[in-house]
């Protein structure tokens, strides 16, 4: 049957469900249970979507037994049809509306009721797991079961992508470097924020893309008010002597990637932005040439100390880890504000992170620049195409 959405291979979902089952014996649970909501283009479904290829634009919660065939519940009636032809798992049903009494019939059927329950939520960064009334719920009814957080460890054992999903995400990229040229193209004195935005995302939304970060904020060189894009647009037309900020991340089938690039628009950048872009490529390729397969977060940390020895802070993390939703570690730099990654942690082979330098100096000029791509052997290798340059507009 042709369903109309690309799919990995069996072998790809066999693999996760390994993979899913041997992280459930080491922390010892016999079933795992997920909810998640939309959220940013539904990444916050990233968990739900790894195990079932469906993402729901709502709610959902996801039963993934040890020996028992998993279920889906999305929480949308209407939203049914598409889920069950979507989905690779047969058991997809209607959840209910803001309650979870059918999912909990469904633990009770298999036995759940006095087992080792594992639950995830949308990402343990964040600290967001089950609703309070539906955790209370659960609790009553299953006085006998415990639970444990797995939030943790299943976003681990996703960071590490497959070549299916390299490729999937090489075609994120070549999407989101779609929104570049129209940056080029489009970006002149007159051009409001919103019209601008709107050209970019139609030129990767015609190809079959989808919007997933998507910021685009112009201000004056001369008395910037922004060292970063915004995440919305505005009215303000753009002007002659303006610094655009771009943080664009468009999605293939939710495998996204991102690229950050500043633009000046009708003049050549002043001095303290071609300082600040010398800097930020400067920073780029020292934590690109160390980010390399058996790397800790000290190699990285220090590759980032080229910023506050030039004097500079950040605003926003030096690099992070993606791949449909934000993945550890996020890294700032010494002395900033921006929370401290896991000191263990140890990058690998196929992880996907992007580096995102974006320095920004004591009178308030600032700039990003960036790429996604991929942790090799010898280093982080960009998976965009697009320029690392300051381009003039007009």
């Amino acid at each position: 049957m042709d369903h109309g959405y690309p799919r990995f291979t069996n072998d790809e979902f066999e693999r996760r469900y390994e993979s899913t089952k041997e992280m459930m014996d080491n922390i010892g649970v016999d079933v795992l249970l997920f909810f998640a909501f939309g959220g940013n283009n539904r990444n916050n479904m990233a968990n739900i979507y790894y195990l079932t290829g469906y993402r729901d634009f709502n709610h959902a919660y996801l039963i993934f037994p040890r020996n028992e065939d998993p279920t889906l519940f999305v929480g949308l009636y209407n939203h049914l049809h598409n889920a069950q032809n979507q989905a690779v798992i047969k058991d997809v049903r209607h959840g209910g509306y803001g309650n979870p009494v059918n999912m909990a019939d469904q633990l009770d059927k298999i036995g759940a009721g006095n087992q080792s329950i594992g639950i995830l939520g949308v990402n343990p960064r964040f600290g967001i797991n089950l609703p309070y009334d539906h955790t209370v719920y659960l609790e009553e009814r299953f006085p006998e079961a415990k639970w444990k957080n797995a939030s943790t460890e299943f976003r681990n054992l996703r960071l590490v992508k497959s070549k299916e999903e390299l490729e999937w995400l090489q075609e994120g990229c070549r999407l989101t470097d779609l929104s570049m040229k129209a940056v080029q193209e489009y970006a002149r004195p007159g051009i409001t924020e919103s019209e601008l935005s709107a050209r970019m995302g139609i030129e990767y939304k015609v190809e079959g893309g989808e919007q997933l970060v998507h910021f685009v904020t112009a201000t004056p060189m001369d008395n910037p008010h922004t060292p970063l894009p915004w995440q919305n647009p505005t009215n303000r037309k753009l002007e002659a002597g303006d610094i655009l900020l771009t943080e664009i991340s468009a999605a293939f089938h939710g495998y996204a990637g991102q690229i950050l690039r500043p633009f000046t628009i009708g003049a050549e950048p002043t001095a303290p932005y071609s300082t600040l872009f010398d800097a930020s490529i400067e920073v780029y390729d020292a934590v690109a040439n160390v980010m390399k397969d058996g790397a800790g977060i000290g190699e990285i940390m220090d590759a980032t100390d080229i910023l506050p020895d030039k004097g500079y802070q950040i605003y926003d993390s030096l690099a992070h880890g993606f791949g449909v939703d934000l993945l550890q570690p996020s890294v700032g730099i010494r002395g900033s504000n921006y929370a401290k990654p896991p000191e263990d942690f140890i990058y690998k082979e196929n992880m996907t992170m992007v580096i995102q330098p974006n320095p920004m100096d004591e009178d308030g000029h600032g700039l990003q620049t960036g790429d996604f791509g991929v942790v090799t052997k010898e280093g982080f290798k960009s998976m965009h195409e697009f320029p690392r340059e300051f381009f003039r507009c007009g």
